[in-house]
């Protein structure tokens, strides 16, 4: 009797067995025709994939890869045939694939170095093309360290500060900020800078900041030639320690001692109190400003009511002047008669 079941058991496994596999590839179609739809443009020595409805995105983002790697290209002294890879996400899943759990929620793109790849956030997320422009020339920029650099352990002060001096320009509230941040005490090490991924996005977009003008300080005081020579020495040593001596002739430590200094006087109380005074007082004066045209727009207010009530009055001496000639008028009349 036992033997009897057995072919009805095995028939049962295998039509599961055929609905399972059946379920599977219907649940897997989807998802291989929204591969095969992904896109490819190569142009400008980077390749883009990309969904579709992102096309406009896309010829964007190579209008900006055109203006910008001739310029980064000649700085690192990299042959244009490097190819990098550009992906646009159209999903945040999707912009997470390749680094799952390592892009902060503030993160709207980041660089995957050794893979050469650049990972951006479609429009269709963001819901705008706003900052788009620096943010592709800043995650090039990483790549293209990399690269120049041959894989060499590159502290992210370094690795950032390049990318932010080639990417953007500096405002108002962004020295205000660093302002705050050195009066205050309340500057981020730049070896503590190593985990800005980890930081809420005020203390990372501080860091940042801090990174920029680390790389502003060395070209200040050494030149476009100092920073050629920090990296070059950084690529044969693979010490940030060793590169900085045999670049600047002093630890990193002295050179973070040095940059402080340099902080300090260029954006804490003396810069407040000194020739730079005009980061206070241009508030002041945007305020003083707006108070003027508010007093501006209430004494015009004042001007035209009281022009209305003169219009009125003279409208009503008229009025009565008219009447009382009237008068005198009739009674001249009547005295004639």
């Amino acid at each position: 009797m036992r033997f009897g079941r057995a072919p009805a058991r095995v028939f049962s496994c295998l039509r599961s067995w055929c609905l399972g596999m059946a379920c599977s590839v219907f649940m897997l179609l989807p998802a291989a025709l929204a591969g095969a739809e992904e896109s490819v443009r190569t142009e400008h020595g980077v390749r883009v994939t990309f969904e579709p409805a992102d096309a406009p995105f896309v010829e964007h983002v190579l209008d900006i890869v055109r203006d910008a790697s001739p310029d980064l290209r000649a700085t690192l002294g990299l042959p244009s045939a490097d190819i990098i890879h550009i992906h646009i996400a159209p999903t945040q899943e999707a912009f997470l694939t390749y680094t799952p759990g390592a892009i902060p929620d503030w993160g709207a793109g980041y660089a995957v170095p050794h893979r050469r790849l650049v990972v951006l956030r479609s429009p269709r997320i963001t819901g705008t093309y706003d900052g788009s422009e620096e943010l592709v020339v800043h995650e090039l920029a990483h790549v293209m360290l990399h690269s120049a650099l041959r894989g060499a352990d590159i502290p992210r002060w370094l690795d950032e500060g390049f990318a932010m001096h080639m990417a953007r320009d500096w405002g108002f509230w962004d020295r205000a900020s660093l302002v705050v941040a050195v009066v205050s005490g309340n500057l981020v090490p730049l070896g503590g800078i190593q985990g800005v991924n980890r930081f809420p996005e005020h203390r990372a977009q501080l860091a940042y900041q801090q990174s920029a003008l680390a790389v502003q300080y060395i070209i200040r005081q050494y030149g476009e030639a100092g920073l050629h020579a920090l990296f070059d020495s950084l690529r044969r040593t693979g010490s940030i320690d060793q590169a900085c001596f045999d670049t600047f002739g002093k630890s990193v430590v002295a050179f973070e001692r040095d940059w402080l200094a340099y902080m300090e006087q260029n954006y804490g109380w003396r810069m407040l109190l000194g020739e730079s005074l005009s980061l206070v007082i241009a508030p002041l004066f945007g305020v003083l400003c707006l108070l003027a045209f508010l007093q501006i727009r209430r004494r015009r207010r004042a001007t035209l009511r009281r022009w209305a009530d003169e219009e009125v009055d003279d409208w009503r001496t008229d009025e009565d002047d008219w009447r009382r000639k009237n008068e005198e008028w009739v009674m001249s009349r009547e005295r004639d008669d």
